[in-house]
């Protein structure tokens, strides 16, 4: 047994140091759902809600009761009948809107006229059908065990579940929810065999080979092909998800005032937090020994937690301005493109460790008038370029973007072109590098682009 004395280092954070950290990465919602938290564990805490205010919505209201008030009767009535109309117009529209696919298939289901039990395996594979539209693997094998059904009972179901609203739906493959609709249609029967022996050479654009296969001219093969992309591949879309939305509330807002770029945090959406005067009196009053020991450790437990909320905002709105400093261009032109940008460069411009950028920016975004992004798309990679020296990997996609949009579409640029074209204007890249570029900004290789006469 060899026993030996070992000296190493270990960094440990406090709990104090903790909860600095994570509050510091909390985004606008989480920070004001954290705070709310801590109001209902510490009473010496208290905060005051920051309401959200409509400009254009009190003038409105008031103009329609100054309306209201010297209206006659007759003007009354209209107005009743107006905001019925209103009324009823929302409902309708939100009616529509509140309905997720699977509900839509089972009021399609009640009102069909099939025995009870049919339905009942009909209501299963709608319940087992994803959003977007497909059947879930293994439903309908999974209704033939839970109803005893025979194969060639399920699959006459299973036809009950494809013939309804949205075409395609209840399809296993995309092979099967393309015949289904193209079936649905009435389309060629040329485009019919194109899908069952050449979907995927249609997937890659290759039309002239598949003309050639079925020996057909590329004006008939361009026909059916037109039928097939007039189909849905997700039948599922435009309705409603189950799950539930996520949505994005700005952490920073970047606004142009008087020809200036103006940066501010979204204090709107979170409360004010306060120490309780009442608990103070209290501790100058002189309580018990118990109560001032409460008291003491939960006022050094809210001035901590405010402290950390305003060295977070005051974080928060520094790392913003190094950004919105560096990044100018972007922000006062619309076709403004981002500059080369790293954590390491604004840690610096700050004074604090990247790691506290890094924590800053982390699930929050920005609002300008471009619109709204998340904070950590503003530091771009810088690649060599003779021009300027260095450029930036977005402005690099903006270019190559804009190469493929002005190609001649019936001979798209190769990989190996368009690595060409960036190289002559000084832009040093290797062609897989603008292949990764290309397929991450969702643009197909040379035949997905091709276009035949």
């Amino acid at each position: 047994m060899d026993l030996s004395l070992q000296l190493a280092q270990k960094q440990i954070l406090s709990q104090r140091m903790q909860q600095s950290v994570e509050i510091l990465q909390m985004n606008t919602l989480t920070l004001s759902e954290y705070m709310n938290e801590l109001t209902q564990e510490n009473p010496l805490l208290e905060w005051q809600e920051n309401s959200l205010e409509q400009p254009g919505q009190d003038e409105k209201f008031l103009c329609k009761m100054e309306w209201l008030k010297e209206a006659d009767e007759q003007n009354r009535s209209m107005y009743r009948v107006e905001m019925e109309d209103e009324r009823d117009q929302r409902e309708t529209i939100g009616k529509r809107e509140r309905e997720s696919l699977r509900e839509y298939l089972l009021f399609q289901i009640n009102i069909l006229k099939v025995d009870e039990g049919v339905k009942y395996v009909l209501r299963f594979l709608a319940e087992s059908t994803e959003e977007s539209g497909y059947l879930e693997q293994g439903a309908l094998e999974a209704a033939q065990e839970k109803f005893h059904l025979k194969r060639t009972c399920s699959v006459d179901v299973l036809g009950m579940l494809q013939a309804l609203d949205p075409p395609g739906v209840g399809a296993r493959t995309l092979e099967e929810c393309l015949l289904i609709q193209l079936k649905q249609k009435n389309a060629s029967s040329l485009a019919i065999n194109m899908v069952e022996k050449y979907l995927e050479d249609l997937a890659k654009n290759k039309i002239n080979h598949v003309a050639k296969q079925l020996k057909v001219s590329l004006e008939q093969a361009k026909t059916a092909f037109d039928e097939i992309k007039s189909c849905q591949p997700k039948p599922g879309h435009g309705f409603i998800s189950e799950n539930p939305v996520e949505y994005i509330l700005p952490d920073v807002f970047v606004e142009i005032q008087d020809g200036q770029l103006s940066v501010t945090l979204n204090s709107s959406a979170t409360p004010r937090l306060f120490i309780s005067q009442s608990y103070l009196r209290m501790l100058q009053a002189g309580p018990s020994q118990e109560t001032k020991e409460f008291i003491s450790n939960k006022l050094k437990q809210a001035e901590w937690a405010i402290q950390c909320i305003s060295k977070r905002e005051e974080t928060l709105l520094g790392t913003a301005k190094c950004i919105v400093t560096h990044q100018k261009e972007f922000f006062e032109r619309p076709d403004g493109q981002l500059k080369p940008l790293r954590m390491a460069d604004v840690a610096e411009c700050m004074q604090v460790h990247e790691s506290t950028v890094s924590r800053a920016v982390r699930d929050k975004y920005l609002q300008c008038g471009r619109g709204v992004f998340p904070l950590h798309a503003f530091f771009s990679k810088a690649m060599s370029s003779e021009k300027t020296g260095t450029i930036s990997a977005d402005s690099i996609q903006q270019k190559l973007k804009q190469l493929i949009e002005g190609e001649n579409k019936k001979k798209p640029l190769s990989d190996r072109e368009l690595t060409e074209k960036l190289q002559a204007e000084g832009i040093q890249i290797s062609r897989r590098t603008v292949a990764k570029y290309r397929e991450g900004m969702g643009i197909a290789g040379t035949s997905g682009r091709k276009y035949y006469d």
